[in-house]
């Protein structure tokens, strides 16, 4: 019978996309064995899109989740998150092996600790679910967007062809957003220097930023933030010729994509969590360079206006040759 291996997914999409090179090597390490992943419901979608999980688990609730994991009796537990409850559920559930990082106060309820990987973000789930390709040239993550995904967002934005997509928004807040009018000075140029639209994207939250520069621009501009589904906005990503965002979830999933992207960085580390992807420009006015800032640190806020929109346009100008 295949060992069945359970990961216990990240609860972020940047993260997830950074924790995608481990888990396609963990695939090709156990070609054989069942691997399910445990994720939030929204990210049900995102797995969905990738071709190393068999069965994908939904944290709906922490007892529906136990209950899950033992019936279907997995043997093995890679705890990606850091939290006290990701190494919890696993161990109520019965998961006999169960290998992560330590913290939180979490030692007793794992069986193997491993150490934390230097360098960029994804390498540090390797020894978690794939030790021998530790030292290994990693892949870049690769999502395969549906078709479906691709018809239902032409259904609903029958006008979108040769477009530069924008993400505006950002889950940690002012910290890691560039001001709003840079972007709106940004997308003035995009529509003076090429013949291409502008498409606004992000989630829910982000929508009122987006349909404001929509309305500020006019033409060829149009806001879909929190109007597609996860899978619709990778489509839209996927067939945009860049994607312009912050050091975002969007960012991450332009990456997966394969679409060329510029992020913009206050005082987070691109060398930590930077695109993993293969066109990709960071820009950045700081040598403070650190993964712990605050949500409202001024001075983030302060090095993301030093980023002009001229600065932006000649990296988006390098990228769409």
């Amino acid at each position: 019978m295949a060992e069945r291996i359970l990961i216990m997914g990240l609860n972020w999409i940047g993260d997830a996309v950074m924790s995608m090179p481990a888990i396609q090597a963990c695939r090709h390490e156990n070609p054989d064995a069942h691997i399910g992943i445990l994720v939030k419901p929204y990210l049900k979608p995102f797995w969905e899109m990738h071709a190393a999980p068999d069965r994908i688990l939904t944290l709906d609730s922490m007892g529906g989740a136990i209950r899950e994991i033992r019936d279907y009796g997995f043997e093995k537990a890679f705890i990606l998150p850091n939290s006290f409850r990701s190494a919890l559920i696993p161990m109520l559930a019965g998961v006999q092996q169960r290998i992560g990082f330590r913290g939180d106060h979490r030692r007793l309820m794992l069986t193997d600790v491993v150490p934390v990987a230097g360098g960029h973000q994804s390498n540090e789930y390797f020894p978690i679910v794939a030790p021998k390709s530790v030292d290994l040239v990693k892949e870049l993550p690769e999502l395969n967007v549906p078709d479906e995904a691709f018809q239902t967002l032409e259904r609903k934005f029958p006008n979108l062809e040769r477009y530069v997509v924008l993400m505006p928004g950002a889950a940690r807040g002012a910290s890691k957003m560039w001001p709003l009018g840079h972007f709106e000075q940004l997308s003035r140029m995009l529509l003076d220097q090429t013949d291409l639209r502008l498409v606004f994207a992000g989630g829910s939250g982000d929508a009122p930023a987006c349909e404001e520069l929509a309305e500020k621009l006019g033409g060829r501009t149009e806001s879909v933030a929190g109007r597609t589904s996860l899978k619709e906005w990778a489509a839209l990503l996927k067939n945009a010729k860049l994607a312009v965002a912050n050091d975002s979830g969007g960012m991450h999933l332009a990456g997966a994509v394969g679409t060329p992207v510029v992020g913009i960085y206050g005082l987070t580390d691109p060398e930590k969590t930077g695109p993993l992807a293969r066109k990709f420009r960071v820009i950045q006015n700081s040598t403070i360079k650190s993964r712990d800032i605050a949500r409202n640190s001024d001075e983030a806020v302060k090095t993301l206006e030093s980023i002009t929109p001229e600065q932006v346009m000649r990296s988006a100008a390098e990228l769409m040759v």
